[in-house]
């Protein structure tokens, strides 16, 4: 053999302990891998358990629901995330009433991650149609046959992925009460029949027939009748351009529900609760969440007074530019003392507005009140 022959041959022998190796090294990586995958699955498995252990609802007296809004959607999601076990519904304030009639997504609204997440946790999902305050086009299309039948059918498309709808239409007049009432009647027939649930928000008053307009428009009695839920927004008792004060004193709200239980079917009636507050120069009031009044409090170093009559956190401050504040907001004391109203009255159930930056321990007095014994 010559010396390249031997060359040659000692390569062969090389390559082929090579090949042996590489294909030794190939059976051990995917012995190994699939090992990994068999353990990652089985982890997978276990999370997944944990997490419908989780999200298993909590055992309550009244059903809890509340509004997400889009200005704030992060949050509000975090805290359906942190919060799940104890929600029955959640409206997504998604949707307008524009001036031409149609219903309009607002600006950066629908997420799938949302659905999605409160459809695997077994929360209903109502979003919220707003006509923003305005009277119009709303009083022409409730007084209009055609219009409202189109208006009913536009809804109807809507909620087709949907639970059901919840109607924020706030601020119509007085003489609009019967044609309100006939287009929520229609609406509900139509919803029903697509096994749709239809929600009302309810302006708050404690007597017939309401001191404004806006209660004055609504006929409790015949919107009882054919709603599944009526949302009494029993907040802005001191709102944005009044003088400061409590956004919903105790009392007046307990007057509220009182009121309603001898008009409405009391599984139908939800309690609204604030989660927010305002921030009040003379009577120009900005809003603030729990948080930011929090924030506001630390920055000036100011002391919290908790007003035992309403039942409402408030402070004053003065800031840079030497104006007076004066700060009233909720936070989880003042949202037991109206959870507590609404187990007294044994309503069907309670609605915040709205998540996003509320005080945590409002959720613990959920669970430690509403819980069935």
């Amino acid at each position: 053999m010559t010396k390249n022959e031997k060359i040659l041959s000692l390569l062969l022998i090389l390559e082929t302990f090579a090949i042996a190796a590489l294909i030794s090294t190939i059976v051990y990586i995917r012995s190994y891998v699939n090992e990994q995958l068999k353990s990652n699955l089985k982890n997978s498995i276990q999370i997944s358990n944990l997490e419908v252990e989780k999200s298993e609802k909590a055992d309550l007296s009244v059903n809890v629901s509340a509004s997400l809004v889009w200005w704030d959607q992060d949050k509000g999601f975090e805290s359906i995330r942190n919060n799940s076990k104890y929600l029955y519904s959640i409206s997504p304030f998604w949707y307008e009433l524009t001036i031409d009639g149609n219903i309009e997504p607002f600006s950066g609204t629908y997420d799938k991650e949302i659905i999605d997440y409160l459809k695997d946790n077994n929360i209903l999902i109502l979003p919220t149609i707003s006509n923003e305050f305005e009277q119009e086009p709303l009083a022409s299309i409730i007084s209009d046959e055609s219009k409202k039948d189109k208006h009913i059918e536009d809804i109807l498309t809507l909620v087709e992925d949907y639970d059901g709808i919840s109607l924020n239409y706030e601020n119509l007049n007085a003489e609009d009460k019967e044609n309100f009432s006939k287009f929520v009647e229609d609406l509900a027939d139509k919803l029903h029949k697509n096994n749709k649930l239809l929600s009302i928000h309810l302006h708050a008053k404690t007597e017939e027939p309401g001191t404004w307009n806006g209660p004055q428009a609504q006929d409790w009695e015949a919107l009882g009748k054919v709603a599944d839920k009526l949302k009494i927004m029993a907040y802005d008792y001191h709102w944005s351009t009044s003088e400061a004060g409590a956004i919903a004193p105790v009392k007046w709200v307990e007057e509220v529900i009182l009121h309603a239980s001898d008009i409405i079917p009391k599984e139908k009636i939800y309690l609204g609760i604030p989660f927010y507050g305002y921030d009040w120069i003379e009577e120009i009031g900005e809003d603030v969440t729990y948080e930011k009044a929090l924030t506001i409090s630390s920055l000036f170093n100011t002391n919290l007074i908790f007003d035992d009559l309403t039942k409402s956190p408030h402070f004053l401050y003065i800031d840079s530019d030497k104006n007076n504040h004066e700060v009233w907001f909720e936070n989880s004391e003042s949202i037991k003392a109206k959870i507590e109203i609404a187990k007294k009255y044994k309503i069907g159930g309670i609605d915040f507005w709205r998540l996003g930056g509320e005080d945590p321990k409002a959720w613990e007095e959920i669970g430690n009140i509403l819980k069935n014994n």
